[in-house]
């Protein structure tokens, strides 16, 4: 039977008390008990400064 963290991929939410916190980067292959995650505050402000210079560019 597999278990919740042998079934995580890249992208996968990363939920801590029924909130969104980040997602799934990389899960190591050898040992999928440990990978990478990335914080969704992090993935907000990217997304944010992307779109800002992309209106910057487009103006």
């Amino acid at each position: 039977m597999l278990s919740y963290i042998d079934t995580l991929v890249s992208g996968s939410p990363v939920i801590q008390n029924g909130r969104l916190v980040g997602a799934v980067t990389h899960v190591l292959v050898d040992d999928p008990t440990r990978g990478y995650a990335i914080f969704a505050e992090t993935m907000l402000e990217t997304a944010q400064g992307v779109a800002e210079k992309k209106l910057k560019e487009a103006s």
